[in-house]
């Protein structure tokens, strides 16, 4: 491999890093293999990383801030559309991610610099959402906060994926939507109105 600068080389490995979680998921990040997709040694991974969970956490904020915002600028430009697609709806067009997304918790379950990461992917996550609700003309119309509803549609996401991943009550891809479709309607009556006009 040619000379890198130091910021080069560590983007060169997080950049490996991404790869492998979204081809292999976060059990496959091994130094060995991070260093082998990246081209470097295995030394210069533990050099630019202080662990293999801070660059597993550094990797899963990369992937998902990286998939936050190409969900919100490869959809149409319709609001409704644009918080159906932040909210993971069609979930079939999120695969790998969501696998990544379900094994996090495991992850930070048991380390702590992972927990941080998983923490902030959230908050990230909230971000988006809430930006998106206060886009639309009609937000003050709401009878709560943009914050308090995003955080009530991802705990319901959240839920539902559960479901689906168990396959209790009955959850399928379908029926997923539908409960999604409903809070929606519930959360923005404005909405409702306007989509059956």
């Amino acid at each position: 491999m040619s000379y890198l600068h130091r910021e080069e080389r560590r983007e060169t490995i997080l950049q490996a890093a991404t790869e492998v979680a979204l081809s292999a998921g976060f059990a496959a990040m091994t130094v060995r293999r991070i260093a082998a997709q990246a081209g470097v040694a295995a030394g210069q991974v533990h050099h630019h990383f202080a662990s293999s969970t801070e660059l597993k956490a550094q990797a899963f904020l990369r992937i998902i801030q990286t998939k936050l915002k190409t969900a919100d600028e490869a959809q149409p430009a319709g609001w409704r559309d644009r918080l159906l697609s932040m909210l993971g709806y069609q979930e079939e067009a999120y695969d790998p991610y969501l696998r990544l997304w379900r094994e996090a918790p495991l992850l930070a379950e048991k380390e702590p610099a992972f927990k941080a990461a998983y923490a902030q992917s959230m908050e990230i996550w909230h971000g988006e959402l809430v930006r998106i609700i206060r886009e639309h003309e009609s937000t003050a119309a709401l009878a709560d906060s943009a914050e308090n509803i995003a955080w009530r549609l991802i705990a319901l996401v959240c839920g539902l994926d559960g479901l689906l991943i168990f396959e209790l009550g009955g959850m399928t891809t379908a029926t997923f939507d539908a409960h999604l479709e409903k809070a929606i309607a519930r959360e923005f009556p404005f909405i409702a109105t306007q989509t059956q006009g």
